[in-house]
């Protein structure tokens, strides 16, 4: 069942449905409301819908310009305030483009006007305006961690740890003290901005196990949709080299990690469970690139078992 409520830990309006509804992509939630005309609830997740999306762009495009920021300082030796303004002009269009707010516009008053099939319009043009971008974003990340890594591999860790406040310091600033079913509607969330699964509308798989709750994304919408390709649209796997040669630690021991999915286990594992003892969010990362791809949210993260530990150097305490 959908319930969009007001959550006090993360300052806004958050998904808080019931599992069986919550990995249901709000594209998908908003056509069911359409089509039994509830305009009321229609109209309160419309807004949720563009801040969702809205969401993932910005962390994306915080993500680049910050690798922008550290490529311009490495390179040239510019202080940071000079890095910083190089930065922000490259990706300022980016940054300021209203995307989505004109199709949201459309979108609210077809909803109003009970017109459903132009409603729908509006709202697949919405998403498109953010999935377009959204892929080319992601890629674009992928490439510049492998300028990066061209000089040395740790350079990406360096990249990824320098910006790690502004994304995903800043995004779980709340996450203990957050019930554990909040903390799996904010993952959920995330990943559904990032327009994960076939349809590419945002769909997630949510189960419950005794001691964890587990999500499949079935792709990933980042780094699955590049790695795979795009079920949605048969575009191919992104070609690139941009993965890496040397086995580390913060990716999982492994080699042929493509950049972009590094962060997964530097953010998720590696760091936290260097700060607070255990992984954060661990994740079943996998070289099969048709395989899904398994997240957890443990009830009680003391709790996180065994085998989640040694991939990235830990020892469970």
């Amino acid at each position: 069942m959908l319930k969009l409520e007001y959550n006090e830990k993360v300052g806004r309006y958050l998904r808080l449905d019931d599992i069986e509804t919550l990995g249901i992509s709000t594209y998908t939630m908003l056509e069911q409301l359409m089509d039994q005309g509830d305009q009321n609830q229609a109209l309160s997740l419309s807004d949720y819908y563009h801040k969702e999306m809205r969401i993932m762009h910005d962390i994306l495009m915080t993500w680049a310009q910050d690798i922008i920021r550290f490529m311009v300082g490495r390179d040239t030796g510019a202080d940071n305030e000079v890095a910083q303004t190089i930065s922000t002009s490259i990706c300022k269009a980016w940054c300021d483009f209203e995307f989505g707010i004109a199709p949201l516009n459309t979108l609210k008053k077809q909803i109003q006007a009970n017109h459903t099939d132009e409603a729908k319009t509006a709202l697949e043009r919405l998403w498109l305006e953010f999935k377009i971008p959204h892929d080319v974003l992601v890629a674009w990340i992928n490439e510049m961690l492998g300028y990066l890594a061209e000089k040395t591999e740790e350079q990406v860790l360096d990249s990824v740890l320098e910006t790690h406040q502004s994304i995903w310091g800043d995004r779980y600033e709340s996450w203990d003290k957050m019930i554990p079913w909040e903390k799996v509607a904010l993952t959920v969330e995330g990943m559904r901005g990032h327009l994960s699964g076939a349809g590419r509308k945002g769909d997630v798989k949510v189960t419950e196990e005794h001691d964890r709750f587990i999500m499949a994304f079935d792709p990933c919408g980042t780094g699955g949709v590049m790695r795979r390709g795009d079920p949605e649209t048969g575009r191919g796997p992104y070609s690139t080299d941009g993965m890496n040669k040397e086995p580390h630690e913060w990716t999982w021991g492994k080699t042929g990690v493509h950049w972009y999915c590094s962060h997964c286990a530097i953010a998720m594992e590696w760091l936290p469970g260097r700060r607070r003892g255990h992984p954060l969010r661990p994740l079943d990362h996998t070289l099969d690139h048709e395989a899904p791809c398994i997240w957890y949210v443990y009830k009680d993260e003391t709790q996180t078992r065994e085998y989640h530990y040694p991939r990235t150097g830990l020892i469970k305490p």
